[in-house]
């Protein structure tokens, strides 16, 4: 079932926790189909990545989903675990059929894909992020999950009047990538602003460590070619965290910047990631 918005790019998909929205462009010839993986937030997948995705070849294959509770997907019953999260994705990743993969995660998308690696994929090529979340994040973050709850519950004793304003300077807060044209600006603004602080978000940053847990000790076996983006200042953690593999092709790309690489070098970061997957045969 098509979504009537942004030129009608969106699907529905039917989970066994809810209705899972997701943009897809298959591959041509041999190419690999690049799946992206969000951080935390709640706005759309494609939104996030367009302007990467827009950089990226023409023959390569495109597949954003929103997780449940974020983008235009539904806000979901089911418990906020590792696994649940995991599980709702894979249903609609079976149902397309994937040939060849590459995973392109970010934040704590990549412990999302980290865990679907490990557990059900078997078609992926390699491995790209943009500083993804490492087990440490509980222990430098360890006031996170009460400050957003907190904000949670200022934000839901707004009227709402007083929510609409809140909600329209959300670009201006820097919450929505800032490369977007006026118009997808407006789009993601609003998919974002149906989202925010939803009880699936709030319980999301309440279970962080248990969500974590499960991929604590974990990494990427050596035979999967890695390529991940740094700031600076963690490209010493992440050298030796588990999404960094000792495959002759794996490296670690440095650029100056804040968390959100790929809004600040869209551009590097989709020739960079072509040029590794080509180099890859």
């Amino acid at each position: 079932m098509i979504i009537l918005h942004s030129n009608q790019l969106f699907q529905n998909f039917k989970t066994t926790g809810g209705t899972m929205s997701y943009y897809y462009r298959p591959p041509k010839g041999n190419h690999a189909t690049i799946i992206f993986f969000q951080a935390f937030g709640g706005d759309s997948d494609y939104y996030n990545f367009k302007t990467v995705i827009d950089n990226l070849s023409q023959d390569d294959g495109i597949l954003t989903f929103d997780y449940l509770g974020y983008g235009l997907s539904d806000i979901t019953d089911q418990p906020q675990t590792l696994p649940n999260t995991v599980n709702e994705f894979r249903q609609l990743f079976a149902s397309l059929n994937l040939g060849s993969t590459v995973i392109f995660a970010h934040s704590i998308g990549g412990v999302f894909a980290l865990y679907d690696y490990l557990n059900f994929s078997n078609r992926v090529i390699a491995f790209v992020s943009i500083e993804p979340t490492t087990y440490e994040v509980v222990h430098a973050h360890p006031q996170g999950a009460e400050l957003f709850a907190e904000a949670a519950d200022e934000f839901h004793q707004l009227t709402p009047d007083q929510k609409t304003a809140r909600q329209k300077d959300l670009a201006i807060q820097g919450d929505i990538n800032p490369l977007l044209s006026a118009e997808d600006t407006a789009a993601n603004t609003k998919i974002l602003a149906g989202k925010m602080y939803n009880r699936n978000l709030v319980a999301q940053t309440q279970n962080w460590k248990a969500i974590l847990k499960p991929i604590a000790n974990q990494k990427l076996p050596n035979q999967l070619p890695t390529l991940l983006f740094s700031t600076p200042n963690r490209q010493a953690e992440f050298k030796q965290s588990g999404y960094v593999t000792q495959h002759p092709k794996s490296r670690v790309v440095v650029l100056k910047g804040n968390h959100y690489l790929h809004w600040q070098y869209p551009k590097l970061i989709a020739t960079t990631t072509d040029q590794f997957i080509n180099s890859l045969g």
